[in-house]
């Protein structure tokens, strides 16, 4: 009888074990979820252009650009830009985007873009990859899209 309660017991104590185990591998081998949902502004430069923060990234814009609410368009993405221009436009502004979908027309860095109901002489436009998510841009000045591109930085 004494046999069979310390087999219940070393049973009991190597289920316990087991299942501490597999507790505490997924505790430590699970990803965090310590990005923003939503970017935001979370500094300024000494030039007065406003950093922005997304999902591990930082890029600098416009003073004048806001977070733009795109729940109205299809396809909702994180965007920002000129705060009069429509927010389900594609031609100014920035948007954030997964790489994992994203289908370029060209190379990443700065080309001319056609003309459009926001560029009526046309403009720049151009994107990077950082990580799984890209920084598309697009304005009427060339030196604006620069500097965003060149600013995107993603944190360690």
């Amino acid at each position: 009888m004494l046999s069979k309660i310390r087999m219940a017991i070393v049973a009991v104590l190597i289920a316990g074990l087991a299942v501490s185990a597999f507790a505490g591998y997924r505790l430590f081998t699970e990803e965090p979820h310590r990005d923003p949902p939503v970017s935001k502004a979370t500094d300024t430069t000494d030039d007065g252009w406003q950093v922005v923060s997304y999902r591990g990234l930082t890029v600098e814009l416009p003073p004048e650009w806001a977070r733009l609410d795109t729940t109205s368009c299809d396809g909702s993405t994180e965007r920002w830009g000129p705060a009069e221009v429509d927010p389900c436009s594609v031609d100014v502004g920035l948007w954030f985007l997964a790489s994992a979908t994203f289908d370029p027309g060209s190379g990443p860095g700065v080309h001319t873009a056609p003309v459009s109901a926001n560029l009526p002489e046309g403009g720049w436009a151009g994107y990077v990859t950082r990580g799984k998510i890209v920084v598309n841009v697009g304005d009427a000045d060339q030196a604006v899209v620069r500097r965003i591109l060149q600013s995107v930085s993603q944190t360690i």
